[in-house]
């Protein structure tokens, strides 16, 4: 009896092991041929065309956000291009352990403009913040930002600046 439960943990024993290491392999192996995920940087060259479309991706995770786990910024191979993903779909949410990560996300473009008013406004706001003598480099970033954005709409000639996004319907862990 002592060597049948024995063999029958053995038996147990190597599935499981065999389970996780397909499982491992299947993450590394994400997309097929038909479909395989895309950079950050191809889904940004071509953001504007498919907004509201079905992407498929891989980054890294930088960031996800503390309040909610509802967020997660990922970043391209460079460390110069990110791109957010929201949490939605069968996502609930993402865990703050995925930072450093590389995930394959699917889910839609969506695109949000950020008008002239708006960014005027936002312009004031910090602003007034350093002339409350609040700012500092928070304010330098910011007006950093602010300054790229006119620079963009005045090549791009638009009076909005475009942020795209995705909601994120699943993920699953590459590397």
């Amino acid at each position: 009896m002592k060597k049948l439960i024995f063999t029958a943990f053995v038996v147990l024993s190597v599935l499981v092991s065999c389970n996780q290491s397909n499982k491992k392999q299947e993450a590394k192996q994400v997309g097929s041929k038909e479909f395989a995920p895309q950079t950050i940087a191809q889904v940004m060259k071509t953001a504007e065309q498919n907004v509201g479309k079905e992407v498929f991706f891989t980054g890294m995770v930088q960031h996800v956000c503390a309040h909610s786990g509802r967020r997660a910024i990922l970043l391209d191979e460079t460390g110069k291009l990110s791109l957010r993903v929201e949490a939605t779909g069968k996502i609930n949410g993402f865990n703050r352990e995925l930072s450093g990560a590389t995930i394959a996300v699917k889910g839609t473009l969506q695109e949000k403009r950020l008008y002239e008013k708006f960014i005027n406004d936002w312009e004031a706001k910090v602003k007034a913040k350093e002339d409350a003598e609040e700012g500092g480099e928070h304010c330098a970033s910011e007006m950093t930002n602010i300054n790229q954005m006119r620079e963009w709409m005045k090549k791009a000639n638009r009076n909005f600046y475009s942020v795209y996004f995705v909601d994120g319907t699943s993920y699953e862990i590459v590397e």
